[in-house]
């Protein structure tokens, strides 16, 4: 999204000298990480599309002008390799480059490289430090899905409590965390930091409900210290078809 915007601000501003070049080169930078990490693709495309042309442009503009033919054929060039561009594009490179040390040596070839901690395929497990942008270091903790299936019972929790929509489920999850910052830290905390993931890596932000007795939300907590702990529950809203879970913080998959 920031890639499409900045892309087609500078591709308006393409030929004011210097901020036209300046929001092109950021436009170009923003869809090429959005790429790489395998973002909304035709919104990274399409900024990258508009941040070539305009990067062409404030080049031009900031040597002086230039054949408006040549230009031309340069953006053309630079709006074809974009829409051929594919995320995967690197990985089959990287694997046409290594080819040939793989045919000479093939018993590495069947090696499976390792796989990192705290990815989807080898999630983090439990008990977990937390490393959310807001949370940093300051607890840990420990979580299980109580309710994979949760619609009837939201609704038996409190009247006012939204109804999930069609074709979604809500889910409720148990966290206790443990204190860890000498200064304290709000369980509410662990609502902004954490989110629901699925295998497939889509992710899902916790949603307001009103819980029913004995079971207190992450935002009615007390402020937590080294050693001290408190249990209270999140809901997330997920499609009736995701059926195993995984917390996501900043980056990290931890397992249920």
């Amino acid at each position: 999204m920031a890639a499409l915007v900045v892309g087609i601000v500078a591709f308006l501003t393409g030929l004011v000298p210097v901020l036209g070049l300046v929001l092109a080169i950021t436009a170009v930078v923003l869809a090429i990480m959005a790429l790489v990490k395998r973002h909304a693709k035709k919104m990274a495309i399409t900024g990258l599309v508009l941040g070539g042309v305009a990067l062409l442009t404030g080049v031009a503009v900031a040597g002086g002008g230039g054949d408006s033919t040549d230009s031309a054929s340069k953006a053309s060039s630079v709006v074809e390799s974009a829409e051929t561009a594919k995320p995967s594009e690197p990985a089959e490179q990287e694997s046409q480059t290594n080819a040939p040390a793989a045919a000479d040596e093939p018993e590495k070839a069947s090696e499976a490289a390792p796989t990192a901690d705290g990815t989807v395929e080898n999630p983090s497990p439990q008990p977990y430090t937390a490393k959310g942008l807001l949370g940093g270091e300051k607890y840990s903790l420990t979580a299980r899905i109580v309710d994979a299936n949760a619609n009837a019972a939201v609704a038996q929790y409190n009247m006012f409590n939204d109804e999930a929509p069609a074709g979604f489920k809500y889910v409720i999850a148990e966290l206790t965390m443990t204190g860890i910052d000498p200064d304290g830290v709000e369980p509410s905390l662990a609502s902004i930091d954490l989110s629901l993931a699925t295998p497939e890596g889509n992710r899902y932000d916790g949603e307001y409900i009103m819980f029913g007795d004995g079971m207190p939300s992450m935002s009615d907590g007390p402020t937590l210290y080294p050693g001290s702990k408190f249990t209270g529950y999140t809901a997330y809203l997920v499609p009736d078809s995701a059926q195993s879970f995984l917390l996501y913080d900043n980056g990290k998959y931890i397992a249920f």
